[in-house]
């Protein structure tokens, strides 16, 4: 009989733990729409950021489970982007990748946004990045647990529109730590086990123009799998209008 490693039993969640992540993850969403209200033309990326950390002070929540991405305009190409001097543009994408700890336990979102109507190939990159999302979550749906596969769904789409472009794993565990086993990569060898947290989070960075990063929790059940995060991702939703 197999031995559990210390890294498989803590990926499992028990009702506790994942009290404590749903809850960090419920602060995440306020914050987020919070922060929508105050964003301006001339705002910068630094300013935001200074915002949601404030926010997450005030929310009762201080300890975050990374430093807050903000990224506007092209910017949004750089997948670890650190907030900076840029202000935000009409036409702009805008992207956040945020979350906080409960009891020490993480939460993890990445949403996108266009500042004002997004234009054909913004509106392009978006639903082909929200399809291939879809995709692998209808894997975990139909009881695919293998990393690999649920990883070549959301892959495969985007590989015949952007090659080479998806330059990152499809998600990962979220527990005490941000990244913690297992993992969707195209090389990974985990077997996702029921009760386990994971993001699915595809991207795509097109240098020069901008990104687009969707990024959800999801708890793995027996038959497929439960949403945690809340917020809408749609396109009508992730489109802002400037003030």
């Amino acid at each position: 009989m197999k031995t559990k490693l210390i890294h498989e039993v803590r990926a499992v969640k028990n009702k506790k733990e994942l009290v404590s992540i749903i809850k960090a993850q419920r602060i995440s969403e306020k914050v987020l729409l919070g922060t929508l209200k105050y964003l301006r033309t001339g705002v910068s990326e630094l300013q935001i950021e200074f915002l949601i950390k404030k926010s997450f002070i005030k929310h009762g929540a201080p300890v975050l489970s990374f430093p807050p991405i903000v990224a506007f305009g092209k910017n949004t190409a750089n997948i670890h982007h650190q907030p900076g001097n840029y202000r935000l543009k009409v036409g702009d994408t805008v992207m956040f990748d945020i979350g906080t700890t409960i009891n020490h336990y993480c939460s993890d979102m990445t949403r996108t946004y266009f500042w004002g109507k997004p234009n054909a190939k913004q509106r392009k990159v978006y639903l082909d990045v929200l399809k291939a999302q879809q995709l692998a979550m209808a894997k975990i749906r139909k009881g695919e647990r293998g990393g690999a596969m649920i990883d070549k769904a959301a892959r495969a789409f985007l590989g015949k529109k952007y090659k080479n472009n998806f330059q990152h794993g499809l998600g990962h565990g979220v527990g005490t730590v941000i990244h913690e086993w297992p993992n969707f990569k195209p090389k990974s060898e985990d077997t996702i086990p029921t009760g386990c947290v994971m993001t699915v989070e595809p991207g795509i960075y097109l240098k020069g123009f901008g990104g687009v990063r969707i990024e959800d929790m999801i708890l793995i059940t027996k038959n497929g799998y439960k949403l945690l995060t809340k917020l809408s991702s749609d396109l009508k939703s992730s489109v802002l209008n400037p003030r």
